[in-house]
């Protein structure tokens, strides 16, 4: 089963150098830049040395060790082992990992005599679990890798196919490389079909690259049309970025719509599903596609789509390869794709990458994933936020009550995550600034500074629930606050105080126990009840955040950087420092010009030609969220945007400071900018896209602070200023049909991962659930989502407790179907005993049926929106290409006879050669291919839809008839049964007259 044993032999040998090669460089990249033991001579010396640097080099570090040895064979601390080569032995020591280098002087480069060249033999000896991203290499495991040092002081590991990797190099991270070694690990035990779940921002992409740099051609398989122009760029990306034996190669990528252009087919002829293609093209394209899987055709990589009709055609010729399969929950979601996936699995070497595995995908790779990197795991590993999570089992009526009141609590950043701030360290500075001060004064000045500074309060938000009437209460709430509801206001207020009181009292003892040993009982008591403001809370910490975008955005404009940088900055406390720096080189600007770093200069030069015009045109082109705004709040915050970015740069053109704006500026008005009566919002799969588009956008700027939606955007949106989620999970009688619901095992955590988007503080996600779950193991909690080492095991757990209850009620409407037939064989007589229990137990399961109607109907009206939404997203974008397409095509009418033909028409020759005219061909010819492409995903996804719509439709109507005959039965159970309790009081009175 598999790829034939020669091909996954070659495999192995690909993953094992390349996997090495990555990883030797990483570890000695960990040498530099965290620091370690190293047991020749003063190596940490040299080490720290390099580490004060602008730029440290491994390979300065690397020049002084080797300085220090000696020259081989002038030196003691060379030795020849017996092959006529010096080697230099040593050892690194990072946290419990211990590796023993053996460093050969292979001589002087040939072509370059400059250039040294050593073999590095790395083997691994561990004393204690080492943390992922840390791990190098496993334990009693041996490296053997070919460094090249040139006289520059660059380092860098040659893998055997000749490409050359140092620190800068684009390759996979420590954390994702170890994937791969595990996945060279699998193949060598034979096992060469695995399943890897790497979690939301862990870089799958870049894993499925990496192995495609690693090998060389892969077979890489996604879902659909937009995650092959991902991959594809992804693959280019990484392999493009590397040079091989000298020589940087952009690789050439095969897709489905290759083969238009290279099988001899009409494709314009066929309908779009190819459903009336013949056999004889058939055979056609299977033949050329087997020369792509063979290496015959010259393609480096192959990138697949799965939902595309051509893929059922060329599926089973894929063999003998390694098979890249990405977001492969997507591809059991129907029968037929997962044959084709066994298929694939027979004849491949495959690893399959999901965050939210299935469990028939469990069921095709069968044992323990290859590795498990959740959410929790990339958390750990600090790629992403973290998450302070907090899980509760209420009562139904107090969900959205324990919502907004726990919202309103603060949390606090504690030591170790970024932008938390010491009060020691505070302390320092207060008494430095103010001679002569108290200590106890400075003391208790540093522990309220860091307080503040560490607390988090009212931040950007957004709920999910699938209950629409949960959703509406829970903005509805959230919005009479803000507007200052006097009996909402009330309601809270009280309970925000007291869990705000222990919240300060928590974080409050931890920073008075830097300065020593408190007794806490006693502390805890000297902590007051905080007075509690709701409306004023929410407009201060509005004005920041859309005072933060106001800033970013012009300070952005003014020195050329990203707005998203700017505005981390300022989140952290770094905005003072940076606009610190850049006062010292505007206060020489023009006057010590050579005293300024040459890229501060040029963007301070840059300054000269800008004006409000130039300004406006810089922010237009950034386009969303800005542009995606309501008109009038776009015109309001574009006004605010400008007038700032205008008046720095007339600053720096008049080597001014520029802080002093920043500093100075006002508050902006939220009832100028409609900021409060936008404050919070509730949206779901009926609410039109562009009403979305604009509250995303208004919660990005500040201008909205809360989205309370169902699925619709669970997935998809990224917002860096999002640091708090809430999930409702409200009671469903039946599990959903609909696997994408909140309360899912899909959409759960991927709405959980909504606030991760950055790393430059801690985030925090809220999670009410019905208390009727609880003990179920029918929800997916936060702390299990985050969970670094079982995530995948308890969401597979959770997985299988939903479809056994699940299939327990589809099990209902065949049992009852079958008790229907049986009651008329019952008499009257052996019906009088249970007829109450029969009554009783049939409405039971009535009621099932009637909440698995529900239930699917709710479906129906779910997968309908998502038509009608694909469909509308699609003709805008449909419209917005035609008018490019349109507009460049007029352009290019003053070629002659060009009017009459199809914009994409080839230029003749002689006009090909105008750069201006063949770059507008260009620009046709990418937006209709763009458009096709387009086209072809939203009729095959339409299709889908329409399939899943028709089936749900199926079991509606079985689920009614049956449903139907129920309750006739019920009425004659209940007809009978007053019959017989009619006769027994007969009888009772005949009885007692006696």
């Amino acid at each position: 089963m598999g790829a034939s044993r020669e091909i996954v032999e070659q495999q192995i040998k690909d993953l094992k150098d390349y996997t090495d090669t990555v990883a030797a460089v990483h570890l000695l990249k960990e040498v530099v830049t965290n620091g370690a033991v190293v047991t020749i001579g003063s190596a940490k010396e040299s080490i720290d040395i390099e580490n004060n640097k602008k730029d440290p080099k491994i390979g300065n570090v690397v020049k002084a060790i080797l300085a220090k040895a000696g020259k081989p064979g002038e030196s003691t601390k060379w030795e020849d082992k017996g092959d006529g080569k010096p080697h230099l032995e040593a050892a690194i020591t990072i946290g419990g990992a211990v590796y023993t280098i053996d460093l050969v002087f292979e001589g002087n480069d040939q072509t370059v005599s400059t250039t040294q060249n050593y073999t590095v033999n790395i083997t691994s000896k561990l004393n204690s679990e080492v943390s992922r991203g840390k791990l190098f290499f496993d334990h009693d495991h041996t490296a053997t890798v070919k460094l090249t040092y040139d006289k520059d002081g660059d380092l860098r590991a040659v893998t055997k196919k000749g490409l050359a990797v140092d620190t800068k190099s684009f390759v996979p991270y420590a954390y994702q490389n170890e994937i791969l070694s595990k996945f060279h690990d699998s193949l060598k035990d034979h096992k060469e079909q695995r399943l890897a779940i790497m979690g939301t921002g862990s870089g799958k992409s870049i894993v499925m690259a990496g192995i495609a740099q690693a090998v060389g051609r892969t077979v890489m398989i996604v879902p659909d049309q937009t995650l092959v122009n991902q991959q594809s760029k992804e693959t280019s990306d990484l392999i493009g970025a590397g040079v091989v034996n000298g020589v940087k190669v952009t690789p050439r990528v095969f897709t489905l719509d290759t083969l238009k252009g290279k099988v001899d087919v009409l494709w314009e002829a066929l309908e779009k599903d190819l459903s009336d293609i013949e056999e004889e093209d058939v055979l056609k394209i299977q033949a050329y596609f087997r020369k792509v899987i063979a290496g015959t055709e010259p393609f480096d990589q192959i990138v697949l789509q799965a939902e595309h009709p051509l893929f059922k055609i060329i599926a089973n010729e894929i063999k003998d390869s390694m098979v890249l399969i990405d977001e492969s929950h997507r591809h059991t979601f129907k029968p037929e794709d997962a044959e084709l996936l066994k298929g694939i699995k027979a004849r491949n070497s495959v690893l399959a990458l999901t965050a939210t595995p299935t469990s028939e995908l469990y069921n095709l790779f069968t044992g323990n994933p290859l590795d498990d990197l959740s959410l929790g795991a990339a958390i750990e590993l600090g790629t992403i936020r973290p998450i302070k999570d907090e899980v509760a089992y209420v009562n139904e009526k107090s969900l959205t009550d324990q919502a907004v009141a726990h919202y309103f609590d603060d949390y606090y950043l504690e030591e170790g995550m970024s932008g938390y701030v010491d009060p020691v360290e505070l302390k320092k500075q207060i008494i430095e600034a103010e001679s002569g001060i108290e200590d106890s004064i400075a003391q208790e000045r540093a522990i309220n500074q860091a307080l503040a500074l560490n607390r988090i309060r009212c931040q950007r938000n957004m709920g999910f629930s699938d209950d629409k009437a949960t959703r509406e209460k829970l903005a509805e709430i959230y919005q009479k606050i803000a507007n200052g509801d006097r009996e909402t206001i009330e309601k809270y207020q009280g309970e925000v105080a007291k869990l705000r009181q222990k919240s300060e009292c928590d974080a409050r003892l931890q920073l008075v126990q830097k300065f020593g040993a408190v007794e806490e009982v006693e502390f805890r008591k000297t902590v007051g009840l905080p007075v509690v403001n709701l409306q004023q809370d929410i407009a201060t910490e509005q004005q920041k955040d859309i005072q933060r975008a106001i800033n970013s955005y012009a300070l952005a404009l003014v020195f050329n950087e990203k707005h998203t940088d700017i505005a981390e900055k300022d989140r952290t406390h770094k905005l003072e420092d940076y606009l610190k720096e850049w006062d010292q080189h505007i206060a020489k600007y023009k006057t010590k010009n050579d005293e300024i770093p040459k890229p501060f200069l040029t963007k301070l030069e840059s300054c000269e030609t800008k004006n409000r015009e130039t300004l406006k045109e810089a922010l237009e082109k950034l386009g969303a969220p800005i542009s995606k705004l309501p008109t009038a709040q776009k015109e309001a915050i574009t006004k605010l945007i400008l007038d700032r970015a205008e008046t720095m740069v007339a600053k720096v053109k008049a080597s001014q400071p520029v802080s002093e704006v920043i500093a100075g500026a006002p508050q902006p008005n939220l009832v100028t900018l409609k900021a409060t009566e936008n404050y919070s919002g509730a949206i779901d799969m009926s609410t039109p896209q562009s009403t979305i588009d604009e509250q995303l956008a208004q919660i990005e700027v500040g201008l909205r602070t809360h989205i309370v939606a169902d699925q619709v955007i669970a997935t998809g949106v990224s917002i860096r200023d999002i640091l708090n989620v809430q999930i409702i999970n409200t009671n469903s009688p039946v599990i959903e049909s609909d696997i994408n619901v909140i309360n899912g095992i899909l959409s759960g955590p991927q709405a959980a991962g909504r606030c991760v988007r950055n790393k430059d503080t801690e985030a925090r996600v809220q999670q009410y659930i019905d208390q009727r779950y609880e003990g179920k193991g029918l929800i997916l909690t936060v702390d299990a989502i985050i969970d670094p080492k079982n995530s995948a095991e308890r969401t597979r757990e959770v997985m299988k407790n939903r479809e056994e209850q699940a299939q327990k009620e589809a099990a209902v409407v065949r049992l009852l179907k079958s008790e229907l037939k049986g009651f008329d064989a019952f008499t009257l007589f052996q019906q009088c005993l249970p007829l109450h229990d029969k009554i009783e137990g049939l409405v039971k399961k009535l009621d099932v049926l009637d909440n698995l109607l529900r239930d699917k109907e709710k479906s129906v009206i779910t997968y309908r929106l998502t038509r009608d939404r694909t469909e509308e997203q699609y003709e805008s974008q449909k419209e917005s290409l035609e008018q490019d397409i349109t507009t460049l095509a007029k352009e290019l009418e003053i070629i002659p006879g060009r009017k009459d033909k199809a914009p994409e028409t080839r230029l003749p020759s002689e006009y090909s050669r105008n750069a201006s005219l063949y770059l507008m061909w260009v620009k046709i010819t990418l937006k209709q291919a763009t458009l096709n492409a387009a086209t072809e995903e939203v009729r095959s996804t339409l299709e889908q839809i329409d399939k899943e719509i028709e089936k749900l439709e199926d079991v509606i109507k079985e689920i009614k008839v049956t449903y139907k005959e129920g309750s006739l039965e019920l009425e004659k159970l209940r007809v009978q049964e007053e019959r017989m309790i009619q006769q027994i009081e007969e009888a009772n009175k005949r009885f007692t007259s006696v």
